[in-house]
């Protein structure tokens, strides 16, 4: 064999080998060039989907500074709602099968979770696969969440004292079936405390007291004796008008200015229900009692949760008790730590809030006057002692002028007035009260927080 046969093979391998990796470095590129493909529709979707995730959290932030915005003007949660939606509108937000909108105040997550001074909003959007339809399948589901906060920085201090209405007629039911009218009560006056008792409070505060009537008032066994001069006697700790220059004035209980107590007085006892209260043998209301100022709110919430719907209108003596839980007079009967700040606008805002339907039906003095006129009396001399009156008619008779009159009267003016039949409007009224009082005494500053 010559020597030119084995190169003559080596070169034939070579040649084939090189055959070969040509042919897979083809198949290698074949395969990568879907790949390749792949990525930059990727990328390209990639970059449309942040797009539209930045436009997707600008809808839900300024959508929560707007309910923010409006929860601070005392707007109600369908308020709230609206005006976020509205917002989102304005920003690009479009409703439909592919988006969804809530907004949750107090936000249900995060570090605000039950914060009444905040507001949630979570919007999502599906957004559809473009260049990379191909290589993807399905839709990506983008979420933006915001919370918006009411930082609230106190000017002076704020001091709001709610009348309750705890007569039987409250047991009554209302246009939300299972909730009855004291229920919805309830509800409002905590969702103002919840407004106005506001958090980080040091130099000033923002304080509320409860007063909740029938046909007496009770204020238990801590301050019975202090207000009537008598011993507790048989668990009796309800009291009525006093009589003598005291009756329409804030002076604290002393000689000649006692409290009239229930126990007795509900013998002479005077209007459409006297047979009805005199047969009484015991507290009137029973469990629902005077709660003077405070920042605590878990205290006042338990006191509203306690209230029992009994009795008759005895509207006067919640008017006068408000009154009296305002009065720096008073300081030493409900202590150094509940008791009211001096009559001095610049310094405190004094804010009552008569809720009744202004059908005063039961009084104790006859030398007072009926019950309506000693409730109008106590209403221009608080007002004349620097005291705004708010008044909350719920289920008010339009034919009654005594009741329609006494509604318009006590109140501070035309703007300090609410009248409702619905368990949502007596909250509304109840939450721009709060509103009014806070934003009247307080910087507010609406602002991102999460």
């Amino acid at each position: 064999m010559s020597l030119s046969q084995p190169i003559h093979n080596l070169h034939s391998q070579f040649s084939r080998l090189c055959r070969n990796e040509r042919g897979g470095a083809i198949a290698l590129v074949g395969f990568a060039i879907p790949v390749v493909i792949g990525g930059l529709a990727l990328s390209i979707d990639t970059g449309i989907w942040y797009l539209e995730k930045r436009k997707l959290q600008q809808v839900a932030d300024t959508a929560s500074l707007a309910a923010v915005r409006t929860m601070t003007a005392g707007g109600s949660l369908s308020q709230q709602q609206a005006a976020a939606q509205s917002d989102a509108v304005r920003n690009g937000y479009v409703a439909g099968a592919t988006t969804t909108f809530t907004v949750h105040s107090p936000p249900t997550s995060g570090a605000y979770t039950g914060n009444s001074h905040a507001v949630e909003v979570v919007t999502t959007k599906k957004l559809p696969t473009f260049f990379s339809t191909f290589f993807l399948t399905g839709t990506n589901t983008m979420t933006a969440r915001s919370v918006a906060y009411q930082a609230i920085t106190l000017g002076r201090n704020v001091e709001v004292s709610l009348m309750l209405d705890v007569s039987s007629s409250m047991n009554g039911g209302t246009e939300v079936p299972g909730v009855t009218k004291l229920k919805g009560m309830q509800d409002a006056a905590k969702s103002l405390i919840d407004i106005v008792v506001v958090p980080g409070q040091t130099t000033h505060t923002a304080r509320v007291a409860l007063v909740p009537y029938s046909s007496a008032i009770n204020v238990g066994s801590a301050y019975y004796t202090a207000v009537t001069n008598q011993p507790v006697s048989g668990g009796w700790t309800t009291v009525v008008e006093r009589s003598g220059t005291a009756a329409f004035k804030d002076d604290a209980p002393a000689s000649g200015k006692w409290l009239g107590q229930f126990k007795t007085k509900k013998n002479s006892a005077l209007g459409d229900y006297a047979s009805w209260v005199k047969n009484q043998t015991s507290n009137v209301p029973s469990t629902s009692k005077v709660n003077p100022l405070t920042t605590d709110k878990v205290a006042l919430k338990a006191t509203i949760d306690a209230f029992t719907g009994n009795g008759t209108t005895a509207g006067h003596l919640g008017a006068a008790w408000t009154w009296y839980t305002l009065s720096p007079k008073w300081s030493g009967v409900v202590g150094a730590g509940n008791a009211a700040n001096p009559y001095d606008a610049a310094q405190t805002s004094k804010v009552a809030v008569l809720l009744s339907d202004f059908d005063m039906n039961s009084y104790y003095e006859s030398a007072n006057g009926n019950s309506s006129a000693q409730t109008q009396s106590v209403c221009t001399a608080m007002k004349a002692a620097g005291v705004t009156v708010y008044t909350v008619a719920y289920g008010l008779n339009t034919s009654d002028s005594t009741a329609v009159n006494l509604w318009k009267n006590c109140a501070s003016s035309v703007d300090t007035r609410f009248s409702t039949t619905t368990v949502d409007g007596m909250k509304t009224a109840f939450q721009a009260i709060a509103a009014a009082a806070l934003s009247s005494a307080a910087t507010l500053s609406p602002q991102l927080v999460e």
